[in-house]
């Protein structure tokens, strides 16, 4: 459901001493807090491990602001994390809390600044994830703001290309589909329970928070317990995820020829609906927007989505690719 999020604690000098002298440092070290985060990280993760502080500034005399992130996975040591585990994440988080500052800072005071939802998916094979991110490359270039990335620099600013992640982002949200086992061996780390598993993340930052909670402070304020729903997620996997991803099912023109004969569709309305597809595949989910109207481009979609077949064709002339790959995404 959650796989990480980001907030900031407010505290006053008394709490911060307290951090200091609970990790070993001295008061001077507050001339350095990089420094001082960094010292703090290292101690953490042995008591906590799944938290982590990123930031240290004062916000004015006497009183401090602390960002912190929480990975939720490794925080219960689990995947799966559910609306359920709650209480058990605030009384976790807490007792970091308590640790550190001692009992006079409390995890209700806490502003969210970032959270990320995720939905994970395991596929047959290599094969599978490669036809997959394949097809999603025809997605939209652009979708609620969100623009499709398609290179990225990597540490030494050399540019690379996504082949096995699909990235759209604004400045408020980003929406992230990658293959986690390619992930963990990029970064080294133990395989362990992501083989063949593609992930796909939604992140709402802070500006898009700040904007739900303008709309409702009640039902959105920036709390963990306003957006630890599951109802909420899928809420969001609907309006944020699925017009990019798309339902139904890949298949080659063959397949989708045969479904839309057995359709109760009109011969002209199956023909639009073939050549709709077709467009696609010869160049992306917007090249029809060129000659079609908004309307009949959303319609032809929905249509489309009725008889369970996805707009992005699986291409005729690729042999090492199959005639029909069921979607793996139930959002």
């Amino acid at each position: 459901m959650i796989h990480s999020f980001e907030f900031y604690l407010e505290v006053d000098d008394c709490a911060i001493n307290q951090l200091l002298t609970t990790y070993g440092l001295s008061g001077n070290s507050m001339s350095n807090v990089k420094s001082v985060v960094k010292s703090i990280n290292q101690k953490i993760i042995h008591l906590f491990d799944g938290i982590k502080f990123t930031t240290l500034r004062e916000k004015h005399k006497r009183s401090y602001y602390l960002s912190l992130k929480v990975d939720l996975v490794k925080l219960l040591t689990r995947n799966n994390i559910e609306e359920k585990d709650y209480q058990l994440i605030h009384e976790r988080i807490q007792d970091m809390i308590n640790h550190s500052f001692g009992m006079h800072v409390s995890f209700e005071s806490h502003v969210l600044t970032r959270i990320d939802y995720k939905h994970d998916v395991y596929l047959n094979n290599e094969a599978e994830s490669e036809l997959l991110f394949h097809l999603i490359e025809k997605q939209t270039n652009k979708y609620r703001q969100k623009t499709k990335i398609r290179w990225m620099k990597d540490e030494n600013g050399i540019p690379y290309r996504f082949t096995s992640s699909q990235y759209h982002k604004n400045a408020s949200s980003e929406l992230f589909v990658y293959n986690k086992e390619l992930e963990r061996k990029a970064k080294n780390e133990p395989i362990s329970n992501y083989q063949n598993m593609v992930r796909v993340e939604l992140r709402l930052r802070n500006g898009h928070l700040n904007s739900k909670k303008r709309q409702d402070e009640i039902l959105f304020g920036k709390k963990l317990s306003n957006y630890f729903s599951d109802a909420l997620r899928r809420e969001y996997f609907q309006s944020h995820v699925v017009p990019i991803m798309h339902s139904g099912d890949y298949c080659k023109i063959n397949l989708v020829r045969q479904k839309l004969k057995l359709s109760n569709f009109s011969k002209v309305k199956k023909e639009r609906l073939e050549d709709f597809m077709i467009s696609i595949s010869r160049g992306s989910l917007d090249t029809p927007k060129n000659h079609l109207s908004p309307a009949t481009y959303r319609n032809y979609l929905k249509e489309l989505s009725s008889l369970g077949i996805n707009p992005i064709l699986i291409p005729k002339n690729r042999k090492d690719f199959p005639s029909f790959f069921k979607n793996p995404f139930s959002f």
